[in-house]
């Protein structure tokens, strides 16, 4: 996903309101009332439906309400714009979200679909000016534990099938109300638990080391990392209810912590998501290369992260990293997971070109870049 451009004023922080624990969902027709949602369009995909988390979430909502499915785990900005026409069809005044990232980026682009209809999807990607507060109101229920779409101001949406994601941020994008029930992530495969969560983690890493400080989103960037790194692997177990209700606060704060911008693992990661895998995955492997690069140039920071994770010093950060990582199967070595370079040079100047670097503590340069590169693919 292309990062949008950084906050222009790095003390405004809007939050969504936040319901959270075990059936919480309960609360969704109290949480749409609060919003003066009346006929709410239900955003989610055939995943979802085909696990019976629909239905069970479709329970909770008037009966005057409307759906519409993704059928793509990537969403374009044809979708959006289907989905904009089933809103207007149906006379909907507000949105629920009901899914992971893609699903709430999408819900994101349709709520700004419904206070400029003429630009269409296409056009609002990368136009913040164009976003202001006549969006529809917009809750989100988060499906998975990393992405932490439900609490930013960012959104991301593909152009067509075959183009890298366009990136848009507006205070206007967080969503009004979140409701974050462990028990609808119980079905979640473990491979989606490894991957979100440490999306999550990375989120409140490079959330932390992102320029200029907030004390507020600083403070819930490494409560959310302590969570992550702490209760990921339990997560892993089915029975883990409890586990899995720590990530999804550390996907809430990981969500805060982007609105001051993230990092090079994300740039890594950017520059890699033309070729369908995963994105927390990518992330993760990305992770321990751009933590070593903090412990050398960003000490201080590192220093209070390591402190957060409970590590000896700032030098232990990139091996608990990769040693979470091994532990979770998740891979270290891009390559071998499937990702093809064709040209090096290139890929190391989109890493060092992405937008993602532009509030980090530390911008590595190209030849920085390259060398992580080696070591992810080569």
């Amino acid at each position: 996903m292309t990062e949008p451009s950084p906050p222009q004023h790095a003390a405004v922080l809007p939050l969504p309101r936040w319901v959270l624990g075990p059936g919480s969902i309960s609360s969704l027709a109290g949480e749409l009332a609060l919003l003066r949602i009346a006929r709410p369009l239900l955003l989610s995909d055939v995943g979802l439906e085909r696990a019976g988390v629909l239905q069970t979430v479709a329970a909770f909502l008037p009966p005057s309400s409307a759906r519409h499915l993704l059928a793509s785990e990537d969403p374009t900005c044809l979708d959006a714009d289907q989905a904009f026409a089933v809103y207007r069809e149906a006379g909907c005044d507000g949105i629920v979200a009901l899914g992971g990232g893609s699903v709430i980026d999408t819900a994101k682009i349709l709520a700004a679909l419904a206070q400029a209809p003429a630009a269409g999807a296409r056009g609002l990607l990368g136009r913040p000016d164009l976003i202001g507060p006549g969006v529809a109101p917009l809750l989100a229920i988060p499906t998975t534990i990393g992405t932490g779409s439900e609490s930013s101001p960012a959104t991301g949406l593909h152009p067509d099938q075959n183009t890298r994601a366009i990136g848009t941020r507006s205070p206007f994008l967080v969503p009004r109300s979140v409701v974050s029930d462990p028990m609808l992530v119980r079905s979640l495969p473990q491979r989606l638990i490894a991957a979100t969560g440490m999306d999550a983690l990375a989120h409140c890493l490079e959330g932390y080391l992102a320029d200029p400080p907030h004390p507020l989103v600083d403070a819930i960037a490494l409560d959310g990392l302590s969570r992550a790194y702490g209760h990921v692997r339990e997560a892993l177990r089915p029975e883990s209810d409890g586990a899995r209700q720590e990530l999804m606060v550390a996907s809430f704060a990981g969500g805060v912590a982007i609105h001051k911008g993230l990092g090079p693992a994300h740039a890594i990661a950017l520059a890699c998501g033309d070729q369908r895998l995963h994105h927390g995955m990518l992330v993760a492997a990305a992770l321990p290369c751009a933590m070593e690069i903090a412990a050398a140039k960003v000490p201080a920071k590192s220093d209070r992260m390591a402190q957060a994770l409970q590590l000896g010093s700032r030098f232990d950060l990139a091996p608990a990293l990769r040693a979470l990582n091994a532990a979770l199967g998740l891979p270290s070595h891009l390559g071998r997971a499937g990702y093809r370079v064709t040209d090096p040079d290139e890929l190391a100047r989109a890493m060092a070109s992405s937008p993602f670097n532009r509030n980090a503590a530390y911008a590595p340069s190209t030849d920085e870049y390259r060398a992580m590169a080696n070591t992810l693919f080569f």
